[in-house]
Protein backbone atom coordinates (compact mmCIF):
# COMPACT_ATOMS: atom_id res chain seq x y z
CA UNK A 1 0.00 0.00 0.00
CA UNK A 2 2.88 2.53 0.76
CA UNK A 3 4.57 1.49 -2.29
CA UNK A 4 1.35 2.15 -3.86
CA UNK A 5 0.42 6.09 -2.60
CA UNK A 6 4.11 6.94 -3.20
CA UNK A 7 3.61 6.47 -6.93
CA UNK A 8 0.20 8.27 -6.91
CA UNK A 9 2.10 11.37 -5.25
CA UNK A 10 5.17 10.89 -7.70
CA UNK A 11 6.18 13.56 -9.77
CA UNK A 12 6.42 11.17 -12.81
CA UNK A 13 2.75 10.51 -12.30
CA UNK A 14 1.52 13.95 -11.41
CA UNK A 15 3.09 15.26 -14.61
CA UNK A 16 1.13 12.16 -16.53
CA UNK A 17 -2.23 12.72 -14.83
CA UNK A 18 -1.80 16.58 -15.89
CA UNK A 19 -1.17 15.48 -19.37
CA UNK A 20 -4.26 13.12 -19.19
CA UNK A 21 -6.56 15.57 -17.85
CA UNK A 22 -5.48 18.11 -20.62
CA UNK A 23 -6.79 15.79 -23.22
CA UNK A 24 -9.26 13.54 -21.27
CA UNK A 25 -11.35 16.52 -20.18
CA UNK A 26 -12.69 18.21 -22.95
CA UNK A 27 -12.78 14.98 -25.15
CA UNK A 28 -14.96 13.67 -21.82
CA UNK A 29 -17.08 17.02 -21.98
CA UNK A 30 -17.30 16.61 -25.65
CA UNK A 31 -18.58 12.70 -25.72
CA UNK A 32 -21.11 14.07 -23.24
CA UNK A 33 -22.23 16.63 -24.98
CA UNK A 34 -22.70 14.04 -28.11
CA UNK A 35 -23.76 11.30 -25.88
CA UNK A 36 -26.70 13.82 -24.80
CA UNK A 37 -27.72 14.71 -28.33
CA UNK A 38 -28.64 11.26 -28.90
CA UNK A 39 -30.31 10.71 -25.09
CA UNK A 40 -32.58 13.66 -25.63
CA UNK A 41 -34.31 11.55 -28.61
CA UNK A 42 -34.69 9.32 -26.48
CA UNK A 43 -35.71 10.80 -23.27
CA UNK A 44 -37.84 13.21 -24.97
CA UNK A 45 -39.85 10.92 -27.29
CA UNK A 46 -39.89 8.74 -24.27
CA UNK A 47 -42.73 11.50 -23.00
CA UNK A 48 -44.92 10.35 -25.64
CA UNK A 49 -45.13 6.48 -25.93
CA UNK A 50 -43.43 3.53 -25.16
CA UNK A 51 -43.86 2.50 -29.58
CA UNK A 52 -42.35 5.65 -30.10
CA UNK A 53 -39.01 5.24 -27.63
CA UNK A 54 -38.53 1.86 -28.51
CA UNK A 55 -39.03 2.62 -32.69
CA UNK A 56 -36.75 5.39 -32.46
CA UNK A 57 -34.01 3.05 -30.47
CA UNK A 58 -34.55 0.61 -32.90
CA UNK A 59 -33.95 2.94 -35.73
CA UNK A 60 -30.74 3.91 -33.86
CA UNK A 61 -29.39 0.57 -34.29
CA UNK A 62 -28.71 1.43 -37.97
CA UNK A 63 -26.69 4.46 -37.10
CA UNK A 64 -25.00 2.23 -34.52
CA UNK A 65 -23.71 0.02 -36.89
CA UNK A 66 -22.61 2.89 -39.03
CA UNK A 67 -20.99 4.85 -36.52
CA UNK A 68 -18.92 1.51 -35.43
CA UNK A 69 -18.13 0.80 -38.46
CA UNK A 70 -16.96 4.98 -39.42
CA UNK A 71 -15.50 4.63 -36.12
CA UNK A 72 -13.56 1.70 -36.86
CA UNK A 73 -12.14 3.41 -40.01
CA UNK A 74 -11.27 6.65 -38.17
CA UNK A 75 -9.56 4.35 -35.43
CA UNK A 76 -7.60 2.74 -37.95
CA UNK A 77 -6.93 6.23 -39.11
CA UNK A 78 -5.91 7.77 -36.03
CA UNK A 79 -3.62 4.91 -35.42
CA UNK A 80 -1.57 6.36 -37.94
CA UNK A 81 -2.26 10.21 -37.25
CA UNK A 82 -1.01 9.87 -33.99
CA UNK A 83 1.96 8.44 -34.87
CA UNK A 84 2.67 10.96 -37.52
CA UNK A 85 2.20 13.50 -35.24
CA UNK A 86 4.41 12.00 -32.44
CA UNK A 87 7.04 12.70 -35.67
CA UNK A 88 5.81 15.97 -36.26
CA UNK A 89 4.65 14.78 -40.30
CA UNK A 90 2.22 16.34 -41.54
CA UNK A 91 2.12 15.43 -44.99
CA UNK A 92 1.30 11.93 -43.65
CA UNK A 93 -1.49 13.38 -41.73
CA UNK A 94 -3.30 14.97 -45.05
CA UNK A 95 -2.72 11.49 -46.94
CA UNK A 96 -4.67 9.54 -44.01
CA UNK A 97 -6.85 12.37 -44.04
CA UNK A 98 -7.74 12.15 -47.76
CA UNK A 99 -8.40 8.22 -47.28
CA UNK A 100 -10.47 8.24 -44.61
CA UNK A 101 -12.77 10.90 -46.42
CA UNK A 102 -13.24 8.88 -49.00
CA UNK A 103 -13.70 5.85 -47.23
CA UNK A 104 -16.54 7.40 -44.45
CA UNK A 105 -18.51 9.05 -46.90
CA UNK A 106 -18.60 6.01 -49.51
CA UNK A 107 -19.63 4.05 -46.45
CA UNK A 108 -22.32 6.99 -45.29
CA UNK A 109 -24.02 6.59 -49.00
CA UNK A 110 -24.22 2.97 -48.45
CA UNK A 111 -25.98 3.55 -44.99
CA UNK A 112 -28.37 6.61 -46.33
CA UNK A 113 -29.76 4.46 -48.81
CA UNK A 114 -31.20 1.64 -46.56
CA UNK A 115 -32.56 4.27 -44.20
CA UNK A 116 -34.09 5.60 -46.97
CA UNK A 117 -35.27 2.96 -49.60
CA UNK A 118 -35.39 -0.35 -47.37
CA UNK A 119 -36.78 1.03 -43.42
CA UNK A 120 -39.36 -1.77 -43.15
CA UNK A 121 -36.91 -4.42 -44.12
CA UNK A 122 -34.32 -3.30 -41.27
CA UNK A 123 -37.11 -3.01 -38.18
CA UNK A 124 -38.50 -6.15 -39.66
CA UNK A 125 -35.32 -7.75 -38.29
CA UNK A 126 -35.89 -6.24 -34.98
CA UNK A 127 -39.34 -6.25 -34.34
CA UNK A 128 -42.98 -7.31 -35.62
CA UNK A 129 -44.74 -4.74 -33.51
CA UNK A 130 -46.22 -2.83 -36.55
CA UNK A 131 -46.56 0.64 -34.36
CA UNK A 132 -42.98 0.59 -33.50
CA UNK A 133 -42.15 -0.14 -37.48
CA UNK A 134 -44.12 2.98 -38.36
CA UNK A 135 -42.56 5.31 -35.80
CA UNK A 136 -39.04 3.87 -36.75
CA UNK A 137 -39.69 4.44 -40.60
CA UNK A 138 -40.60 7.87 -40.03
CA UNK A 139 -37.86 8.57 -38.04
CA UNK A 140 -35.75 6.94 -40.90
CA UNK A 141 -36.46 8.76 -43.57
CA UNK A 142 -34.90 12.12 -42.15
CA UNK A 143 -31.76 10.16 -40.73
CA UNK A 144 -30.26 9.32 -44.13
CA UNK A 145 -29.00 12.92 -44.29
CA UNK A 146 -27.50 12.56 -40.63
CA UNK A 147 -25.09 9.49 -41.67
CA UNK A 148 -23.63 12.02 -44.27
CA UNK A 149 -23.12 15.09 -41.82
CA UNK A 150 -21.53 12.32 -39.06
CA UNK A 151 -19.37 11.22 -42.27
CA UNK A 152 -17.65 14.56 -42.07
CA UNK A 153 -17.82 15.56 -38.54
CA UNK A 154 -16.37 12.78 -36.88
CA UNK A 155 -13.41 12.51 -39.49
CA UNK A 156 -12.68 15.42 -38.41
CA UNK A 157 -13.03 15.26 -34.98
CA UNK A 158 -10.90 12.37 -35.14
CA UNK A 159 -8.26 14.27 -36.86
CA UNK A 160 -8.35 16.97 -34.06
CA UNK A 161 -8.27 14.44 -31.90
CA UNK A 162 -4.92 12.97 -33.08
CA UNK A 163 -2.98 15.80 -32.79
CA UNK A 164 -3.97 16.69 -29.21
CA UNK A 165 -6.71 19.50 -30.65
CA UNK A 166 -9.51 18.11 -27.70
CA UNK A 167 -11.03 21.52 -26.94
CA UNK A 168 -12.47 21.96 -30.46
CA UNK A 169 -14.85 19.02 -30.48
CA UNK A 170 -15.89 19.99 -27.40
CA UNK A 171 -17.09 23.50 -28.20
CA UNK A 172 -18.81 22.52 -31.63
CA UNK A 173 -20.50 19.25 -29.39
CA UNK A 174 -21.54 22.22 -27.12
CA UNK A 175 -22.85 24.40 -29.66
CA UNK A 176 -24.94 21.52 -31.63
CA UNK A 177 -26.28 20.26 -27.99
CA UNK A 178 -27.83 23.72 -27.63
CA UNK A 179 -29.18 23.49 -31.20
CA UNK A 180 -30.56 19.86 -30.53
CA UNK A 181 -32.38 20.85 -27.57
CA UNK A 182 -33.72 24.08 -29.01
CA UNK A 183 -35.39 22.21 -32.06
CA UNK A 184 -35.57 19.12 -30.31
CA UNK A 185 -38.22 20.79 -27.99
CA UNK A 186 -39.73 23.07 -31.11
CA UNK A 187 -40.53 20.29 -32.96
CA UNK A 188 -41.30 17.44 -31.00
CA UNK A 189 -43.32 19.25 -28.62
CA UNK A 190 -44.39 22.57 -30.03
CA UNK A 191 -45.08 21.40 -33.96
CA UNK A 192 -46.03 18.42 -32.60
CA UNK A 193 -43.37 16.55 -35.17
CA UNK A 194 -42.49 13.18 -32.77
CA UNK A 195 -40.14 10.81 -33.87
CA UNK A 196 -39.40 13.49 -37.19
CA UNK A 197 -38.49 16.30 -34.96
CA UNK A 198 -35.68 14.85 -33.53
CA UNK A 199 -34.54 13.67 -36.39
CA UNK A 200 -34.48 16.97 -37.35
CA UNK A 201 -33.05 17.84 -34.87
CA UNK A 202 -30.36 16.31 -35.30
CA UNK A 203 -29.68 16.74 -39.01
CA UNK A 204 -29.41 20.91 -37.56
CA UNK A 205 -27.04 19.64 -35.01
CA UNK A 206 -24.53 17.87 -37.01
CA UNK A 207 -24.55 21.13 -39.54
CA UNK A 208 -23.44 23.21 -36.35
CA UNK A 209 -20.91 21.15 -35.40
CA UNK A 210 -19.10 20.95 -39.10
CA UNK A 211 -19.41 24.54 -39.06
CA UNK A 212 -18.15 25.23 -35.85
CA UNK A 213 -15.19 22.69 -36.03
CA UNK A 214 -14.08 24.42 -39.56
CA UNK A 215 -13.83 27.55 -38.18
CA UNK A 216 -11.52 27.23 -35.44
CA UNK A 217 -9.40 24.74 -37.46
CA UNK A 218 -9.47 28.35 -40.32
CA UNK A 219 -9.12 30.56 -37.43
CA UNK A 220 -6.03 28.92 -35.40
CA UNK A 221 -4.59 27.89 -38.76
CA UNK A 222 -4.47 24.48 -37.98
CA UNK A 223 -2.11 22.37 -40.63
CA UNK A 224 -5.21 19.72 -41.12
CA UNK A 225 -6.78 20.94 -44.51
CA UNK A 226 -3.96 21.34 -47.14
CA UNK A 227 -4.21 21.35 -51.19
CA UNK A 228 -6.76 18.57 -52.36
CA UNK A 229 -3.92 16.82 -54.55
CA UNK A 230 -1.98 16.69 -50.74
CA UNK A 231 -4.64 14.76 -49.58
CA UNK A 232 -5.07 12.28 -52.43
CA UNK A 233 -0.92 12.00 -52.64
CA UNK A 234 -0.58 8.33 -52.14
CA UNK A 235 0.09 5.25 -54.34
CA UNK A 236 -1.07 1.86 -54.57
CA UNK A 237 2.13 0.62 -51.92
CA UNK A 238 1.00 3.28 -49.22
CA UNK A 239 -2.84 2.41 -49.59
CA UNK A 240 -2.04 -1.39 -48.99
CA UNK A 241 0.38 -0.62 -45.99
CA UNK A 242 -2.86 1.56 -44.68
CA UNK A 243 -5.50 -0.93 -44.74
CA UNK A 244 -3.11 -3.51 -43.38
CA UNK A 245 -3.25 -2.12 -40.29
CA UNK A 246 -6.72 -0.62 -40.07
CA UNK A 247 -8.65 -3.43 -42.13
CA UNK A 248 -8.57 -5.39 -38.78
CA UNK A 249 -9.81 -2.75 -36.99
CA UNK A 250 -12.50 -1.44 -39.63
CA UNK A 251 -13.74 -5.25 -39.68
CA UNK A 252 -13.56 -5.50 -35.71
CA UNK A 253 -15.97 -2.64 -35.29
CA UNK A 254 -18.23 -3.88 -37.59
CA UNK A 255 -18.56 -7.26 -36.97
CA UNK A 256 -18.87 -6.28 -33.20
CA UNK A 257 -21.48 -4.09 -34.28
CA UNK A 258 -23.48 -6.76 -35.86
CA UNK A 259 -23.06 -9.03 -32.92
CA UNK A 260 -24.73 -6.02 -31.00
CA UNK A 261 -27.14 -5.77 -33.64
CA UNK A 262 -28.13 -9.78 -32.81
CA UNK A 263 -28.34 -8.96 -29.57
CA UNK A 264 -31.22 -6.73 -30.44
CA UNK A 265 -32.80 -9.29 -32.34
CA UNK A 266 -32.62 -11.62 -29.23
CA UNK A 267 -34.10 -8.85 -26.72
CA UNK A 268 -36.84 -8.93 -28.82
CA UNK A 269 -37.96 -12.17 -27.14
CA UNK A 270 -37.96 -10.79 -24.02
CA UNK A 271 -41.22 -8.77 -24.90
CA UNK A 272 -42.17 -5.38 -25.63
CA UNK A 273 -41.86 -4.09 -21.77
CA UNK A 274 -38.50 -5.92 -22.41
CA UNK A 275 -37.25 -4.32 -25.67
CA UNK A 276 -38.58 -0.75 -24.62
CA UNK A 277 -36.86 -0.89 -21.31
CA UNK A 278 -33.19 -2.08 -22.77
CA UNK A 279 -33.24 0.85 -25.14
CA UNK A 280 -33.87 3.30 -22.53
CA UNK A 281 -31.32 1.13 -19.70
CA UNK A 282 -28.86 1.24 -22.57
CA UNK A 283 -28.74 4.77 -23.40
CA UNK A 284 -28.44 5.95 -20.40
CA UNK A 285 -25.63 3.47 -19.59
CA UNK A 286 -23.14 5.77 -22.32
CA UNK A 287 -23.87 8.24 -20.02
CA UNK A 288 -22.04 7.10 -16.64
CA UNK A 289 -19.53 5.16 -18.99
CA UNK A 290 -18.20 7.90 -20.63
CA UNK A 291 -15.60 8.77 -18.09
CA UNK A 292 -13.77 5.60 -18.63
CA UNK A 293 -14.03 6.07 -21.92
CA UNK A 294 -12.98 9.65 -22.52
CA UNK A 295 -9.81 8.23 -20.63
CA UNK A 296 -9.25 5.57 -22.71
CA UNK A 297 -9.51 7.95 -25.90
CA UNK A 298 -7.03 9.97 -24.35
CA UNK A 299 -4.66 7.41 -23.37
CA UNK A 300 -4.50 6.31 -26.97
CA UNK A 301 -3.77 9.78 -28.40
CA UNK A 302 -0.80 9.84 -25.41
CA UNK A 303 0.50 6.36 -26.44
CA UNK A 304 0.46 6.83 -30.65
CA UNK A 305 2.38 9.85 -29.50
CA UNK A 306 5.11 8.02 -28.05
CA UNK A 307 5.36 4.83 -30.08
CA UNK A 308 5.48 7.34 -33.22
CA UNK A 309 8.69 9.35 -31.53
CA UNK A 310 10.11 6.01 -31.09
CA UNK A 311 9.13 5.72 -26.88
CA UNK A 312 8.17 2.31 -26.33
CA UNK A 313 9.03 2.29 -23.17
CA UNK A 314 7.13 5.36 -22.06
CA UNK A 315 4.15 4.26 -24.14
CA UNK A 316 4.25 0.97 -21.86
CA UNK A 317 4.99 3.24 -18.79
CA UNK A 318 1.83 5.62 -19.50
CA UNK A 319 -0.07 2.55 -20.72
CA UNK A 320 -0.58 1.00 -16.94
CA UNK A 321 -1.55 4.37 -15.53
CA UNK A 322 -4.28 4.89 -17.75
CA UNK A 323 -5.35 1.33 -16.95
CA UNK A 324 -5.37 2.36 -13.45
CA UNK A 325 -6.53 5.99 -13.76
CA UNK A 326 -9.49 4.87 -15.86
CA UNK A 327 -10.75 1.80 -14.01
CA UNK A 328 -10.62 4.24 -10.87
CA UNK A 329 -12.87 6.52 -12.25
CA UNK A 330 -15.30 4.02 -13.32
CA UNK A 331 -15.95 2.35 -9.80
CA UNK A 332 -17.26 6.11 -9.15
CA UNK A 333 -19.29 6.44 -11.91
CA UNK A 334 -20.56 2.96 -11.34
CA UNK A 335 -21.58 3.67 -7.88
CA UNK A 336 -23.55 6.25 -9.12
CA UNK A 337 -25.12 4.71 -11.46
CA UNK A 338 -26.23 2.17 -8.60
CA UNK A 339 -27.75 4.81 -6.52
CA UNK A 340 -29.18 6.84 -8.91
CA UNK A 341 -30.95 4.21 -11.04
CA UNK A 342 -34.75 4.10 -9.77
CA UNK A 343 -34.84 8.05 -10.00
CA UNK A 344 -33.71 8.52 -14.03
CA UNK A 345 -36.22 5.41 -14.35
CA UNK A 346 -38.84 7.66 -13.09
CA UNK A 347 -38.36 10.21 -15.40
CA UNK A 348 -39.78 8.07 -18.13
CA UNK A 349 -43.33 8.28 -19.04
CA UNK A 350 -43.53 4.45 -19.27
CA UNK A 351 -45.71 2.11 -16.45
CA UNK A 352 -44.38 1.45 -13.60
CA UNK A 353 -43.37 -2.23 -14.75
CA UNK A 354 -40.76 -0.69 -17.61
CA UNK A 355 -39.96 1.35 -14.88
CA UNK A 356 -38.71 -1.18 -12.76
CA UNK A 357 -36.92 -3.33 -15.51
CA UNK A 358 -34.98 0.15 -16.61
CA UNK A 359 -33.68 0.58 -12.80
CA UNK A 360 -32.88 -3.51 -12.90
CA UNK A 361 -30.91 -3.38 -16.31
CA UNK A 362 -29.20 -0.51 -15.20
CA UNK A 363 -28.34 -2.45 -11.73
CA UNK A 364 -26.78 -5.03 -13.73
CA UNK A 365 -24.52 -2.66 -16.04
CA UNK A 366 -22.96 -1.38 -12.92
CA UNK A 367 -21.68 -4.96 -11.70
CA UNK A 368 -20.17 -5.38 -15.06
CA UNK A 369 -18.69 -1.93 -15.81
CA UNK A 370 -14.92 -2.13 -14.76
CA UNK A 371 -14.35 -5.23 -17.17
CA UNK A 372 -15.89 -3.14 -19.85
CA UNK A 373 -14.22 -0.38 -19.53
CA UNK A 374 -10.64 -1.88 -19.31
CA UNK A 375 -11.61 -4.48 -22.03
CA UNK A 376 -11.97 -0.94 -24.00
CA UNK A 377 -8.37 0.23 -22.96
CA UNK A 378 -6.95 -2.90 -23.46
CA UNK A 379 -8.32 -3.30 -26.94
CA UNK A 380 -8.92 0.42 -29.03
CA UNK A 381 -6.32 2.33 -26.29
CA UNK A 382 -3.28 0.33 -26.51
CA UNK A 383 -3.11 -3.08 -28.42
CA UNK A 384 -4.52 -1.05 -30.86
CA UNK A 385 -2.19 1.96 -31.10
CA UNK A 386 0.91 -0.21 -31.79
CA UNK A 387 -0.52 -2.32 -34.62
CA UNK A 388 -2.11 -5.26 -32.91
CA UNK A 389 -4.79 -4.97 -34.88
CA UNK A 390 -5.83 -8.53 -36.04
CA UNK A 391 -5.89 -10.16 -32.13
CA UNK A 392 -8.29 -7.66 -31.69
CA UNK A 393 -10.26 -8.81 -34.26
CA UNK A 394 -9.49 -12.11 -33.35
CA UNK A 395 -10.38 -11.44 -29.36
CA UNK A 396 -13.24 -9.11 -30.39
CA UNK A 397 -15.19 -11.38 -32.57
CA UNK A 398 -15.16 -14.35 -30.80
CA UNK A 399 -15.74 -13.39 -27.66
CA UNK A 400 -19.12 -11.77 -28.98
CA UNK A 401 -20.02 -14.43 -31.43
CA UNK A 402 -18.95 -17.64 -29.90
CA UNK A 403 -20.02 -16.51 -25.83
CA UNK A 404 -22.57 -13.35 -26.00
CA UNK A 405 -24.91 -14.00 -28.82
CA UNK A 406 -25.12 -17.73 -27.98
CA UNK A 407 -25.98 -16.81 -24.73
CA UNK A 408 -28.07 -14.09 -25.20
CA UNK A 409 -30.29 -16.43 -27.37
CA UNK A 410 -29.94 -18.80 -24.84
CA UNK A 411 -31.43 -16.44 -22.17
CA UNK A 412 -34.30 -14.82 -24.00
CA UNK A 413 -35.77 -17.01 -26.53
CA UNK A 414 -35.17 -20.74 -24.93
CA UNK A 415 -35.51 -19.30 -21.10
CA UNK A 416 -37.93 -17.09 -21.74
CA UNK A 417 -35.88 -14.75 -18.83
CA UNK A 418 -36.61 -11.76 -18.10
CA UNK A 419 -34.37 -8.80 -19.66
CA UNK A 420 -32.29 -7.77 -16.89
CA UNK A 421 -30.83 -11.76 -16.70
CA UNK A 422 -30.33 -11.76 -20.44
CA UNK A 423 -28.14 -8.51 -19.90
CA UNK A 424 -26.30 -10.71 -17.36
CA UNK A 425 -25.72 -13.65 -19.93
CA UNK A 426 -24.32 -11.28 -22.18
CA UNK A 427 -21.53 -9.58 -20.19
CA UNK A 428 -20.34 -13.20 -18.95
CA UNK A 429 -18.34 -12.37 -22.47
CA UNK A 430 -17.00 -8.98 -21.26
CA UNK A 431 -15.32 -10.97 -18.29
CA UNK A 432 -13.73 -13.69 -20.71
CA UNK A 433 -12.50 -11.53 -22.81
CA UNK A 434 -11.00 -9.44 -19.76
CA UNK A 435 -8.73 -12.25 -19.13
CA UNK A 436 -7.26 -12.86 -22.75
CA UNK A 437 -7.17 -9.20 -22.84
CA UNK A 438 -4.71 -8.72 -20.17
CA UNK A 439 -2.49 -11.41 -20.65
CA UNK A 440 -1.91 -10.26 -23.94
CA UNK A 441 -1.57 -6.88 -22.86
CA UNK A 442 1.28 -8.16 -20.16
CA UNK A 443 3.53 -9.47 -22.93
CA UNK A 444 4.21 -5.76 -24.48
CA UNK A 445 4.81 -6.99 -27.73
CA UNK A 446 2.00 -4.45 -29.39
CA UNK A 447 4.44 -1.04 -28.46
CA UNK A 448 5.46 -1.38 -32.19
CA UNK A 449 6.47 2.10 -33.78
CA UNK A 450 4.46 2.33 -37.37
CA UNK A 451 5.72 5.00 -39.32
Amino acid sequence: MPKTINRIFSKEYKKFLRTLIFLALPIILQEFMAHTVNFMDIWMVGQLSLEAVTGIGLSKRLFFLFILLIFGINSGSAIFMGQYWGKQEMTGIHRVLGIAFTVNITVAFIFAAIALFAPRWFLSILTSNPYVIEEGVRYLAVAGIIYLLTSVSFTILITLRSIRQTKIPMFASACALVIKLIINYLFIFVLDMGVVGAAWGTVFARIVEIIVQIYFIRRYKLPIFTNIRKHFAFDLPYIKNFFKITLPVIGNEFIWALGIFMYDVAYQFTGSEGQGAFQISDNVQHIFMLPGIAIGAASGIMIANHLGAGESGAAVASSKKCVGTGAAITVIMGIALFFAAPFIASTYNVSESVQNLVATNLTIVTLFMIPRTVNYFFIVAILRQGGDTLFCLILDTASVWLIGIPLAFLGAYVLGLPIYFVLALVYVEEVIKFFIAFARYRKNRWANKLV
